[in-house]
């Protein structure tokens, strides 16, 4: 009987934890929108509803983050190790004002992050002994990628007038499909 209690016991904690574990997962993903080819972002994607006074009419979180080891490179899909996403609750958008342009400017953001994004799982899956050797590896590469992302951002925000520019905006377009088309290999879904 007390065997029959104990297991029980731990039957009731392995079932609360899992239950945990789903609810945490479940809340993330609530509160993040993965880059997708097919979805681009909207007005619901932007946690934050505000007025703004200043020129700025958004902001958006985004995060490029990664979970590798050393088995990771033996996954059937490597390129979900790699994840770039932006984060509802830390985004925010003037509804009243300039909308498209604020979504246009955001998606191009995100569609940059998404280029390094893929080159940053290619560097790893080129780089693979380096990184099975140790995550200081990783870590750097990571870091160089996003010093890159920061620097390509800062290009594009200076040639397009943060979305403005029309001409400019649409050769930028042109330019980042092209980019992601050649790193289609190593698209999260890929």
């Amino acid at each position: 009987m007390k065997k029959t209690k104990k297991q029980f016991s731990i039957l009731i904690i392995l079932l609360l934890s899992i239950n945990s574990l789903f609810s945490q997962n479940k809340t993330e993903n609530e509160n993040i929108v993965m880059w997708s080819s097919a979805q681009k972002l909207t007005l619901d994607d932007f946690g934050i509803k505000k007025e703004s006074t200043d020129q700025m009419l958004s902001f958006a979180q985004f995060s490029i983050d990664y979970s590798v080891n050393g088995f990771s490179f033996l996954a059937k899909n490597f390129n979900k190790k790699v994840r770039n996403y932006m984060i509802k609750s830390a985004s925010w958008i003037n509804p009243n004002k300039n909308v498209s342009t604020s979504l246009l400017y955001q998606q191009t953001i995100f569609d940059i992050a998404e280029i390094f994004t893929r080159q940053f799982r290619k560097a790893l899956k080129e780089n693979k002994k380096k990184a099975i050797s140790g995550t200081r590896f990783v870590e750097e590469l990571n870091q160089k990628s996003m010093a890159e992302f920061t620097n390509r951002r800062i290009e594009y925000d200076e040639a397009t007038d943060y979305a403005r520019d029309t001409q400019k905006q649409n050769e930028w377009e042109l330019q980042i499909l092209k980019e992601l088309e050649e790193l289609k290999e190593y698209a999260y879904d890929k």
